[in-house]
């Protein structure tokens, strides 16, 4: 248990403060598809700052923080995970290629309660990216999912992790050259996809419909018994609310969906008392008292703390978050002192490697 706590805190600290050929990286053996160029642009993420150390041979080597999305050990959540990779031309071939599933993959995220994403086997044949539009092309092992649920999470894992790049608006899939219109199980990609709702509650599906629209919660999901927790992002649809800022604190309150594997630390009693964003864009949550009844732990009241911003700072003009008790800053059990807006971290859960 000790062993867990110190992970466990180490991660939260963390967060606040701040093909078949199964290789991980590009070894530049897949051979283009001549029916459209094979030509990777990508501008801006060549120009990247990145912590430079050295290898087994004692050359630099220049590493980039890089998101990808794997899923959880029950196959039901997406979950952003952060690590560094080598920086090399062509990094989101690279990217994508750490989503296969095969042994080193495995080996990487192992002890997580994380796994790869896309079917054994699965190579890719091309990647371009121009104009925000990232077309990429598998061999037809990507097509191999085994239920409706893998091969959705593997469709949206490829779209997330390559628009976590700032030169990727949406991607578009082929399957050896070619556009087709749904995959085996029903998905959906005869049109270039973009980000949207993510691990998508089932009971939302029932509510959605004209004046609703997605909104995204941060809950908790715990790994292995020796690992940390991680925050997953879930899909709620909201339908004529007033204030969508507000409504989504509430619906933090009231945690994920029975059944889900996932949690909240917020207390079920808190009532929600006011929500309001400044022209700083900062975004004010007053809470009551009962907010503090959480059962104490540092690594509780961080996580408390680091899913209600994550979750607003995804609306358009908040920047950051100020929580407030009753109308007043105060300090919560464990010491976090509410004094001061808090902003929203560069990367979720971040590897501990």
């Amino acid at each position: 248990m000790k062993a867990r706590l110190f992970l466990m805190t180490v991660l939260f600290i963390t967060l606040v403060v701040i093909s078949s050929g199964c290789s991980l990286f590009n070894d530049g053996t897949e051979a283009p598809n001549k029916d459209y160029e094979i030509q990777e642009q990508e501008e801006s993420i060549n120009d990247i700052d990145g912590e430079k150390i050295e290898d087994v041979e004692g050359m630099e080597v220049k590493m980039r923080d890089t998101v990808f999305y794997y899923v959880t050990d029950d196959g039901h959540h997406l979950v952003p995970y952060m690590m560094k990779i080598p920086w090399e031309e062509g990094i989101g071939r690279a990217a994508v290629k750490k989503l296969i599933d095969c042994q080193e993959v495995r080996e990487t995220l192992n002890g997580t309660g994380l796994n790869p994403v896309l079917p054994s086997g699965t190579e890719i044949l091309g990647l371009t990216i121009r104009d925000g539009l990232a077309k990429i092309d598998f061999n037809r092992n990507f097509l191999n999912f085994s239920t409706k649920e893998e091969e959705e999470n593997g469709v949206n894992a490829v779209v997330y992790t390559l628009t976590e790049f700032p030169t990727v608006d949406k991607v578009q899939f082929m399957i050896e050259g070619k556009i087709i219109d749904v995959l085996p199980y029903g998905t959906n990609i005869s049109k270039p996809l973009e980000r949207g709702n993510i691990n998508l509650e089932r009971d939302s599906t029932e509510t959605s419909g004209t004046g609703s629209f997605p909104v995204t919660l941060y809950f908790i999901w715990s790994g292995p018994e020796d690992h940390a927790f991680f925050f997953v992002p879930v899909t709620r649809i909201a339908s004529k609310v007033d204030n969508i800022i507000k409504w989504a604190v509430e619906e933090l309150v009231k945690g994920p969906e029975r059944g889900e594997g996932l949690y909240s630390f917020i207390p079920a009693s808190t009532r929600v008392l006011d929500v309001r964003v400044d022209e700083k864009g900062t975004a004010y949550v007053d809470f009551s008292g009962e907010i503090a009844d959480y059962g104490g732990g540092i690594v509780t009241e961080s996580a408390i703390i680091n899913c209600i911003v994550l979750t607003l700072t995804q609306f358009p003009g908040v920047n950051q978050v100020r929580v407030l008790v009753e109308g007043d800053s105060g300090v919560l059990p464990e010491g976090t002192i509410l004094d001061r807006p808090i902003s929203r971290p560069v990367y979720i859960n971040p590897s501990s490697l």
